[in-house]
């Protein structure tokens, strides 16, 4: 038998337990039969016995309307527990996915970026934050593939189809904000920088001046120095070689102050250029050796012409075919001619002459003029005149001959 309050095997007989002192309850009393077999007296005893049997045989029963709650509460508490420190590090998880993401796309790395966005939203596929992230990502994608088709199109030289690209992506970007997209401002600046420097070089070879070289100089003046300094030295040089070939045209046809205009306007450009300033300093020798030159011719024309006015006035004829003949009759005929040898027409020549008798004393003097009046250079006149009555053999000198300059 046990007790029917702490499930205690109780002594035989005894009306109290000896672990807890309950009052042992509903004794069975056995009878023997004719068989000696022991039967309960009562069906009241005999209910008793079996619910003593059950007691005994599972205490906790008694206890389990008030561990049944405490059970539940506990069992809840373990789920919520887990479901929380799983939840927990799930969030962990994310932040660190998203954080991995922001590092890597700050650092220009866009497809890593969206593999840890995607990553994370399997984790948690309900988070706007990383829906916000993934779409800037793309667009940044997007971005950079739009970047990489303008600098295709720069190394192509299509520099029409480039500058509509740049111009497309420039406006998409003047509707973002934040961290993700300002690299690309510098490398729209870049592009663009590309675009300006190409467009120039290509136009180069159709520029034939200097100033229209001047005015592509100025359109490079504000880009960087790395990118457009090979352009500019070009340019330079082309404008080097422009001003030596049209200061030596000049130089050619002695517009001596030309050249130099010419050569110091290329070296506004060309500062200190080796090859102007010696070109310059040739003009100069030239200029000077010139002017000697011409100083010279002027005085040896100066002199000439003085020589030549002299002759003009003292040895403007020649006279040739002169003959002297006394007749029978004893009257003297003179006759010649005269040649104009002066550079300008004369008018007005007249033949002065000197009579001699045969012992060479002077009879009488005498003049003829000569006809045509007026003789051109190297034009002949003739002249004639008649002396009467010499009746003797004489001579005749001339003395002199005038005429007039035209």
């Amino acid at each position: 038998m046990y007790c029917h309050q702490c499930g205690e095997q109780l002594a035989e007989n005894s009306h109290f337990c000896s672990q807890c002192g309950a009052k042992v309850q509903n004794q069975p009393k056995k009878t023997q039969d004719s068989n000696n077999v022991d039967t309960l007296l009562t069906d009241e005893t005999a209910a008793g016995i079996e619910v003593e049997y059950e007691e005994r045989r599972n205490p906790l029963m008694h206890y389990l309307p008030v561990l049944l709650p405490f059970f539940s509460l506990i069992i809840v508490s373990v789920i919520l527990t887990t479901y929380y420190f799983q939840g927990t590090r799930i969030n962990e998880e994310v932040v660190d996915l998203k954080n991995s993401a922001d590092e890597a796309a700050l650092s220009g790395n866009y497809q890593k970026a969206k593999e840890y966005l995607l990553k994370a939203q399997t984790k948690r596929p309900n988070y706007s934050v990383l829906e916000t992230d993934l779409n800037a990502i793309n667009e940044a994608i997007q971005y950079e593939q739009t970047l990489s088709l303008i600098s295709e199109q720069i190394k192509k030289t299509q520099f029409s189809q480039a500058s509509k690209e740049l111009a497309s992506l420039k406006d998409k970007l003047n509707r973002q904000h934040g961290p993700l997209f300002t690299p690309f401002y510098q490398q729209l600046d870049e592009r663009n920088i590309g675009i300006t420097v190409g467009t120039v070089k290509q136009e180069l070879a159709n520029l034939n001046s200097v100033d229209q070289l001047a005015s592509k100089l100025s359109i490079l003046a504000s880009m960087p120095k790395k990118e457009a300094s090979a352009v500019k030295e070009e340019i330079i040089n082309k404008i080097v070689q422009f001003s030596i070939d049209e200061a030596e045209a000049e130089l050619a046809n002695k517009q001596f102050s030309d050249a130099v205009k010419i050569i110091d306007k290329g070296l506004q450009y060309a500062i200190n250029n080796e090859k102007l300033l010696s070109l310059k300093e040739r003009v100069s020798q030239e200029k000077a050796a010139f002017e000697l030159a011409e100083q010279q011719r002027i005085e040896q024309a100066m002199e000439a012409a003085a020589q030549e006015d002299l002759k003009n006035r003292t040895a403007a004829v020649e006279v040739s075919d002169f003959s002297v003949e006394v007749d029978e009759y004893g009257d003297l005929y003179l006759t010649g001619s005269v040649k104009n040898v002066a550079t300008k027409g004369i008018t007005g020549v007249t033949v002065y002459y000197t009579i001699f008798d045969e012992n060479d004393v002077a009879i009488d003097t005498a003049d003829a003029s000569v006809y045509p009046y007026e003789l051109a250079p190297s034009a002949v006149g003739s002249f004639e005149d008649t002396y009467y009555g010499v009746n003797q053999n004489i001579s005749v000198e001339i003395d002199n001959i005038t005429w007039y300059l035209n």
